[in-house]
């Protein structure tokens, strides 16, 4: 079996589910994993491929010179050409724009295609694309294909100006067969059970959605629950308590894959606000917590951000409102909540959107063809 050589980051941050849940399906390409750090081995095992303990560095004096010309240096990995040398690689794949950019030189030593998966901040955040203008013309110039998750994130990087005919789309996918799936429906009486998960940062968008739900005229009880954490936690509970809604709110920082199912499994509704951070900061794509959710029968709160609304179906599995706007958000909400004698169907369309369109075990078949018609 040939191999796919992975270049990321670090193997494995919890938020990127997305990417493990290829790397876990793969069947003719088996994957080589090259990371900087490795986190989370545990949590997401592989059943083939093997991890790359190549060392790597990146000298102290090229990055000054790199960051004082408005660059990023390369990542070296001494001998590493040498070591895979040996190796059945037919193709490299770069997990994000930042990591393509810093292994180009590695890539390119290795003469060997390259394809680039593009995330989200990568396309998106103003201070990293001022410093990865010029690096990204030559990861473009040089990658036989350019991935992105829908039509939002294809013209994101057009924009940015890269070749339309590299751009290829790849959803983001799960395994449907590990979501359990439960009608939702609700008499009228007890809280509505929200549900919000994700990195607690500004593109999320709780900030708003917290505003949303301090709403005067939402006329129905509700709780909150908030599966995530990061830097803006402290900062987010203390916005509840001035809003005078912290005891409607449950932060109970990160839970594992199995524990954010079972989390799924016992709420009405998901909540995710996401929009654009002032730094540019945005999800690019969509979030993959509205594909579990859906595949679990969830209902989704959400916004006109990026390719949200190519992974869910606006008033069929979603009800989406204008990202930043904590008004049209609580809108929305105020309408999923009237409109609670459609969730049941509503569920049935979403775990089906999600079997149609974003099983991993179809679309793992599209991305290896992609690295078949790269070699």
């Amino acid at each position: 079996m040939s191999h796919c050589l992975h270049l990321m980051d670090a193997y494995l941050h919890r938020t990127e589910t997305f990417i493990w849940q290829f790397l876990r399906k793969s069947q003719r390409f088996s994957p080589l994993i090259l990371a900087d750090a490795w986190e989370n081995l545990d949590q997401f095992p592989l059943p083939t491929g093997e991890f790359l303990r190549i060392p790597s560095s990146r000298p102290l004096w090229p990055r000054l010179g790199a960051r004082l010309l408005g660059t990023y240096a390369q990542v070296r990995y001494p001998d590493g050409v040498e070591k895979l040398r040996s190796r059945d690689i037919a193709v490299c794949h770069a997990h994000n724009g930042f990591r393509a950019v810093v292994t180009q030189d590695f890539c390119a030593a290795l003469e060997k295609p390259l394809l680039v998966n593009f995330y989200g901040a990568d396309v998106s955040s103003k201070p990293f694309l001022k410093r990865a203008s010029s690096g990204y013309r030559r990861v473009f110039n040089s990658a036989r294909f350019l991935l992105v998750e829908g039509p939002a994130m294809h013209q994101r990087l057009v924009e940015l100006g890269a070749p339309e005919e590299k751009i290829r789309i790849q959803r983001i996918a799960i395994d449907p067969s590990e979501y359990p799936f439960r009608e939702r429906d609700w008499d009228g009486k007890r809280e509505v059970r929200l549900l919000f998960i994700g990195r607690l940062v500004q593109k999320k968008g709780l900030a708003v959605g917290l505003q949303a739900l301090a709403y005067t005229k939402l006329d129905f009880p509700w709780k909150l629950t908030v599966i995530g954490d990061g830097p803006l936690r402290a900062v987010l509970k203390s916005q509840a308590e001035t809003l005078g809604i912290q005891d409607r709110i449950h932060f109970v920082g990160y839970r594992s894959l199995s524990e954010m199912r079972a989390a799924m499994m016992e709420h009405d509704l998901l909540f995710q606000p996401s929009h654009i951070a002032a730094n540019g900061d945005a999800e690019g794509g969509a979030p993959t917590v509205i594909l579990e959710a859906q595949a679990c029968g969830l209902p989704v709160v959400s916004t006109l951000h990026d390719d949200i609304p190519y992974v869910t179906i606006p008033g069929q599995t979603s009800w989406l409102a204008r990202q930043g706007d904590a008004d049209a958000l609580a809108y929305v909400l105020k309408q999923a909540v009237a409109e609670a004698s459609l969730w049941s169907a509503m569920g049935k369309a979403g775990r089906a959107k999600i079997e149609s369109d974003h099983d991993v075990n179809r679309e793992i078949i599209a991305l290896e063809n992609l690295y078949a018609a790269a070699t």
